[in-house]
């Protein structure tokens, strides 16, 4: 119980949360990517299988923009007024570059989208914190339980996604 109590603990200094959200959001968006690949949203790639995210996003072009759910609003709101940052290695050193932009022409879905896999990757990769506790953890929790409003409503969007991603559940 003691060595459990520490994981949690560390867990909680990361995001400012229970050890709960991190792991529902790891399992929402790990079996989110499996859903992707499955309906074919797939790279073809000889070395691994890896979920085609850009195909996926201009399939929902459009449909964001037609959501009135406020929850969703508000998570979409928050990623892109409060964006992740990017994790840079300059000379050695690891360090923050600016707030994630959108990029020229990219749909609303596309760079909502591109968010919330930066938000998995900070936290998956571990670069969200090197080498110190978060000192934005209500951000930190904010960015988790946007990222996941967004995953679920396009599970809502996406029938076919929906099925696949509750397969055996």
């Amino acid at each position: 119980m003691g060595e459990n109590k520490k994981n949690v603990d560390f867990l909680r200094s990361i995001v400012g949360a229970e050890s709960d959200l991190i792991l529902n959001f790891f399992a929402l968006f790990s079996r989110f990517e499996y859903a992707l690949k499955r309906c074919g949203f797939c790279i073809n790639n000889k070395t691994f299988a890896e979920a085609d995210w850009d195909s996926f996003s201009n399939k929902m072009k459009g449909l964001f923009s037609k959501i009135e759910d406020e929850e969703f609003k508000s998570a979409v709101s928050f990623l892109e007024s409060e964006p992740p940052r990017k994790q840079l290695a300059l000379k050695g050193v690891l360090t923050w570059g600016e707030p994630i932009a959108p990029g020229d022409g990219e749909t609303d879905e596309k760079y909502t989208l591109r968010l919330v896999r930066a938000v998995r990757n900070n936290l998956f990769h571990g670069g969200k914190f090197p080498g110190k506790v978060a000192e934005e953890t209500a951000r930190n929790e904010k960015l988790i339980k946007s990222s996941m409003d967004v995953l679920e409503k396009c599970l809502d969007l996406n029938p076919e996604l929906r099925n696949v991603f509750l397969e055996g559940v």
